[in-house]
């Protein structure tokens, strides 16, 4: 696990630089998607999702959804193309999921890719490519005051 101040991140998933999605590969190549605990900090609580159902085609950097949170309403962009096999109906009847379990229960879709190693390639992953931007990520977003108790 990537640790800097209070800041955790899983290093067995893969993270979405500028969208702040996490990608988790699981069984069958299969991608599970969530929100990233730096998109969490910009958006706020989350208080709304909307997202494509199971079956629609994404293209990786496309919308499968959108968030509304205190400080953020916009796109959710897929870390990875193909078709929306699962929607996390718990996470869009509870959206506050996103906020207290964003690693476990707050994740919204399972994803089957076109081209997984592919759209991997320009993702955050590995233990030490994560500490570092998470260390990047954490000055930044301290300079802009997004870490500031709220």
């Amino acid at each position: 696990m990537a640790k800097h101040e209070d800041i955790h991140l899983p290093d067995d998933l893969y993270y979405d630089r500028k969208d702040h999605l996490w990608a988790k590969i699981e069984e069958g190549n299969k991608v599970r998607v969530g929100l990233d605990i730096f998109g969490q900090k910009a958006a706020g609580t989350v208080a709304y999702l909307k997202i494509l159902p199971v079956g629609k085609t994404v293209k990786k950097s496309r919308a499968f959804g959108s968030l509304e949170a205190g400080k953020y309403i916009g796109p959710l962009k897929a870390p990875a193309g193909g078709k929306l096999i699962e929607v996390n109906e718990e996470v869009l009847k509870a959206p506050n999921l996103v906020n207290t379990d964003s690693y476990g229960k707050g994740w919204f879709v399972i994803i089957e890719p076109d081209n997984l190693e592919e759209d991997l390639k320009d993702l955050v992953q590995g233990k030490q490519e994560i500490q570092e931007w998470l260390e990047s990520e954490y000055k930044e977003y301290t300079e802009k005051g997004l870490f500031a108790e709220e």
